[in-house]
Order: structure tokens, then C-alpha cells, then sequence
């Protein structure tokens, strides 16, 4: 342990600790941990169900892709723009009211979507969708640390899983099934039919944390307008990319971001009270898990760009066998969960499953280059999109474990903030390179006369890319030293 690397810097003047406290035993709900896990899912519902369905939506509502590239980024850049403010805004509310308050904006704004006339109106509904459910997955995941006796966050967490995966898994099958069998706005019906029930659920269920009402502090607007303007432009320019080849206007977007988001880091390190604590970047053992939580992200985010595009093109699977293939890997996840519950303890080194981890996922990679120039059905793909299931129980979920052992109680919800900056990030950019080079790759071999399927060709050297990243994430697990 090496508590000393997570100390802030001397010359920032800090904030009062946080002054939530956990609760009894006696006074927690049962279950908590499932419940967070379901409102957590709650968030995930609206992305993963979207970027599946998109082209579907798109044609739907007779939208260009260039335009329609804002209904995929306003709802993360909303919600990634909220993230900042969640930890000011609950010294003034609960947690509990922020988390009920959020999923009834997002519920607006799954119902204002599934109403909407025109791109525009979908646009906005995102918008209100993005800033009710982009902070679900921070607050939730900081409520459950700050209630929770520390004797019992274990099991706690344990059901926070389990509920999150379980609540994921039939989202991919379900929302091809109701876009295919209805239209592109059921898919904004399921998601406010799942919202629902997780608010009456919170309403009913979890209880207010015990909260002293603090100063809610200088609130630091240049920061977080810049922080929020970079980020839009930061996901609008990197998901840009995957549309057309890299451009002068996809430069000076990138650039911009990256000027905002410095002025917003720059106002950070100079504020007294500041909407994020960078300084929660000095713990060794923090910065390399949010390395492998990036590297993680990368593959998930390339992968999932490619999956979809390679069934469809390479193998011509309809949307819903698609989407069903998802909900294979997803259930391979919720089963093996209990399995990995009981036997956890006398697994050892969580480096050695970390590594296990990237090696399932190379071998599930490598498996499905295979099987686009050898599968005739879908059924030769069940192995490989098994092999997807485990690789979130032996990467990210073994992260998480070594991640924040030593970032100090009061700078939980600032560092799970940064981690959720980063996760979003990392998957668009990963989905951004991987269609730059299918665009790239895919061209080349038209024109040069190679023997072979184009999209095939591509396909396959993309794959053996991503299974070549993993190999390298067994290796730097094993060389490193922060985690163990």
C-alpha cells in the first residue's frame, strides 16, 4: 500500500471531507447493491440500444448521417458534462434525490424521443435524456460506496454487478426485436418501460444517506462550461470519424476541444473548491488502473464497432440475429458471475486474471477472423461471443478491484468521475480508428487487385490488430507493479 501517493498537492487548498456517513446495518435496504446495479443498467440501455439500432432510426426519420451523428453525441456529452457537478450537487441534495431526479428526466426524455416529428426534436429529447441519465452510473456507484458499512460493501458490490449485467444482457435481442417487429421509435418505448420501474424502485426502495448540508462553494461556470463545450466537440469530432475519412474539419474540431479542455484543467488546478480533483491523479495505483481501464474500453470499443458491420456484411445476418448474438455473450456474463462469485477467493493474483482476461478476448478475436471465411450460420459464432462474455469478468470487473484501494473516501466521487470520463471517451475514439482504417483498408484492397473480400480482408486484419492490443495488455499486467 502506498497511501502517500494519493495525497493532494500542498499548494491546492482543499475541501472539508465529505460529510455522508455510512448507514447501519440495520437501516440498509435489502439489496441496494442490485437495485444501483438496475440503475446503473438504466444509462447503458440508452446507448447500447441506440448504436444498435441507429441505421435504423436514421431511416426511419430520412436523416443524413452527418446530421444524425448528433443524436449518438448529445446524450454523452450531456452526460458527460453533468459528471463534474454531481459531487457539488449533493451537498445540497441526497443522492438519492439526484439518482430519482435523473431517470425521470431521462424517462422525459425517452418518451419526448419516442414522440419526435423530426432529427431536430429527437436531437433535443437526447439532450434531456443525456443530463437525466449520463451521471446514473457515477451516482449510483458513489451512493452504494458512501451507505454501505465498509464490512458489507463487498456483497454489496457483488449484487451491483450482477444486477447491472443481468439488467444488460437481453438489451442488444430486445431492441432489434421491437425496432424490427414495430419501428424505430420502440426502441425509446423500452427504454422509458425499464426507467420506469427502476424509479418507482428507487422512490420506494433505497433510503436517503445520512448528509450535513455543506456550502455548495464558488461554483467555478467558466470551468464547467469549457469542460462541457470540450467534450461535445471532443465526441462530436471523434465520432465524426467514423463516418468519413479524417478531415481539416475534423482537425479544428479536435482542436478546439482540446484547447477548451485545457482552459477547463488549467481553472481545476487553480481553483480553492474545484468541480473535479485532479489531484486524485497523483495515486500510482489509480493512474495505472485507469490505464487498463482505457485499454480495456479501446478493444470494447473497437469491437463493438466492428461486430455489428462484420455480421452484416461479411455473414448477413439480419439485425435481430445480431442483437441476439449480443444477448449470448451478455448471458454467458450473468451465469459465469455466480461461478466467479464462489470461487473468487481462491483465485489469487488478480493480475493472473487480468491477463486470463486479455487472452480470452485475443482468442475470441483471432476465432471470429476465422470463422467470417468458414462460418455458413450463425451457430459457428456462439464460440467466439462466449468467449466476449468472460472477458468482462476477468478484465474490467478485476480493475475495478485494484483501482480505488487507495483513493481516499472523500475523493471516491471525483476519481469514478474521471473513470467515467474515460471510459466514454476511450470508446468512441476506439470505434473512431477503427472506421477510419475500415474506410482506408477496405479501398485499398478494391483497387489494388488483391485477391479476396474487400470487407473481408479489412475485417480480418482489424480483428488481428485488436487481438494483437490484447497481448499486449497480458504483457504490461504481468511487467506491471502498481496493481496487485
Amino acid at each position: 500500500m502506498h497511501p502517500a501517493h494519493n495525497q493532494p498537492n500542498p499548494a491546492a487548498p482543499q475541501a472539508a471531507g465529505l460529510s455522508h456517513q455510512p448507514l447501519a446495518r440495520e437501516h440498509l435496504p435489502r439489496g441496494p447493491g442490485v437495485l444501483l446495479g438496475l440503475v446503473t443498467a438504466v444509462d447503458f440501455w440508452a446507448q447500447i440500444s441506440v448504436l444498435l439500432t441507429a441505421e435504423t432510426i436514421r431511416n426511419g426519420l430520412g436523416a443524413a448521417p452527418a446530421s444524425f451523428l448528433w443524436v449518438l453525441t448529445i446524450y454523452a456529452g450531456a452526460g458527460i458534462a453533468t459528471l463534474p457537478l454531481i459531487e457539488r450537487a449533493s451537498r445540497r441534495w441526497h443522492y438519492r434525490q439526484l439518482i430519482a431526479g435523473g431517470i425521470g428526466l431521462y424517462l422525459l426524455g425517452a418518451l419526448l424521443a419516442a414522440s419526435s416529428q423530426t432529427l431536430w426534436q429527437l436531437v433535443l429529447a437526447r439532450l434531456v435524456q443525456g443530463i437525466g441519465g449520463g451521471g446514473l452510473f457515477t451516482m449510483s456507484r458513489v451512493y452504494l460506496q458512501l451507505v454501505t458499512p465498509q464490512t458489507e460493501r463487498p456483497a454489496q458490490l457483488r449484487g451491483y454487478i450482477f444486477g447491472l449485467m443481468t439488467a444488460v444482457a437481453p438489451l442488444p435481442w430486445l431492441a432489434a426485436l421491437s425496432v424490427q417487429h414495430w419501428n424505430w421509435r420502440a426502441g425509446f418505448v423500452l427504454q422509458a418501460a425499464f426507467a420506469l420501474p427502476v424509479l418507482l424502485l428507487v422512490l420506494t426502495r433505497l433510503r436517503t444517506e445520512q448528509h450535513t448540508p455543506r456550502s455548495l462553494g464558488a461554483l467555478d461556470w467558466p470551468m464547467s462550461l469549457s469542460f462541457a463545450l470540450g467534450m461535445m466537440l471532443l465526441l462530436h469530432g471523434l465520432e465524426g470519424l467514423e463516418l468519413a475519412r479524417w478531415s481539416a474539419h475534423a482537425s479544428v474540431l479536435i482542436a478546439l476541444a482540446l484547447v477548451s479542455l485545457t482552459f477547463a484543467a488549467w481553472r481545476t488546478q487553480r481553483h480553492p473548491d474545484p468541480l473535479l480533483r485532479l489531484h486524485v491523479l497523483n495515486g500510482r495505483r489509480y493512474l495505472a488502473g485507469l490505464a487498463f481501464y482505457a485499454l480495456y474500453y479501446l478493444i470494447n470499443g473497437a469491437a463493438s464497432y466492428l461486430y455489428p458491420r462484420l455480421f452484416s456484411e461479411v455473414l448477413d445476418l439480419d439485425l435481430q440475429t445480431t442483437g441476439a448474438l449480443q444477448s449470448f455473450a451478455g448471458t454467458v456474463t450473468v451465469l459465469a458471475l455466480p461461478v466467479y462469485f464462489r470461487h473468487a477467493a481462491k483465485l489469487g493474483d488478480r493480475r493472473r486474471l487480468i491477463a486470463l482476461g486479455f487472452a480470452c478476448a485475443a482468442c475470441c478475436l483471432l476465432w471470429l477472423s476465422w470463422a467470417l471465411t468458414h462460418a455458413a450460420s450463425w451457430p459457428a459464432l456462439l464460440g467466439p461471443m462466449a468467449l466476449k462474455g468472460i472477458f468482462p469478468i476477468l478484465g474490467v470487473i478485476q480493475i475495478a478491484g485494484l483501482t480505488y484501494t487507495e483513493v481516499a473516501h472523500e475523493d471516491f466521487a471525483h476519481a469514478y468521475a474521471l473513470k467515467n470520463i474515460v471510459r466514454l471517451i476511450a470508446n468512441v475514439f476506439a470505434a473512431g480508428l477503427a472506421s477510419q482504417y475500415w474506410h482506408m483498408m477496405s479501398t485499398w484492397h478494391a483497387v489494388s487487385g488483391a485477391g479476396g473480400n474487400p470487407v473481408v480482408l479489412t475485417g480480418q486484419n482489424l480483428l488481428a490488430m485488436l487481438a494483437a492490443l490484447c497481448v499486449l495488455g497480458m504483457l504490461l499486467v504481468r511487467l506491471q507493479k502498481r496493481l496487485r
